[in-house]
């Protein structure tokens, strides 16, 4: 379905390596075009719902390629389920001049849940001192992780804004519970001081949920008293 080739195609706007787009694909055309033919041989309507929902959900990414064209900061986690590792989810970090990025889909139809805690192998050093390390989510997305440091990010999938303390994402990782086919496009990744418990508050409250913006439901928090 729909929902299975944009995450596919999301993966392809969001990994290293230089995204390929078919013409006629975003239109939704079901002729071989480019190098089968050089003109359109069926008559073919685009699909406005197609073209609507790849400007929403895939263009964007498209001009912030920047921010996942490089390898130096690539990496690729296991999904812990009980012990297990599931195959069916991918998830990758990156970084560009300060930025971040956490890509995750479950490419299977049916549930899943678990951590992302641990990056898979990479090779570090030269020569005799070549060696294998993996590396924890913290460390893969460059956060300094202090006691009283809170993560903001926002969802680009479905535009909703994530806060999480650091320090849970440091010693625990991240808990996901992923429907089928479920995508997370984590980007905007900030790390932020709460120097007076505001934030530490409003993440308690929220339970992990996403909102559509975290600055309104830090003002309604603050202003609950009033409004009470």
């Amino acid at each position: 379905g729909e929902d299975k080739y944009f995450g596919v195609a999301t993966l392809m706007a969001t990994m290293p390596g230089l995204p390929m787009l078919g013409p006629g694909q975003l239109e939704g055309f079901a002729a071989k075009y480019g190098m089968e033919f050089q003109r359109a041989r069926w008559h073919e309507t685009p699909n406005r719902w197609l073209i609507d929902r790849h400007e929403r959900q895939l263009c964007p990414l498209l001009h912030r390629r920047r921010l996942f064209a490089e390898v130096d900061d690539f990496l690729l986690y296991d999904f812990e389920t009980e012990g297990t590792v599931d195959e069916n989810v991918l998830a990758y970090s990156n970084r560009w001049r300060g930025e971040r990025s956490l890509v995750v889909f479950n490419n299977r139809y049916g549930d899943t849940r678990g951590w992302l805690r641990r990056s898979t192998a990479v090779a570090v050093g030269r020569g005799d001192d070549r060696r294998l390390e993996q590396r924890s989510l913290a460390e893969g997305l460059g956060l300094a992780c202090g006691a009283d440091d809170f993560v903001v990010m926002r969802d680009a999938a479905n535009g909703l804004e994530l806060l999480r303390p650091s320090r849970e994402l440091a010693e625990g990782g991240l808990w996901l519970e992923l429907g089928a086919y479920r995508l997370l496009v984590l980007l905007d990744i900030t790390e932020l001081a709460d120097g007076d418990g505001r934030l530490r508050r409003l993440a308690e409250r929220l339970g992990g949920r996403g909102v559509p913006s975290l600055a309104d439901a830090l003002r309604e928090l603050e202003l609950e008293p009033v409004l009470a």
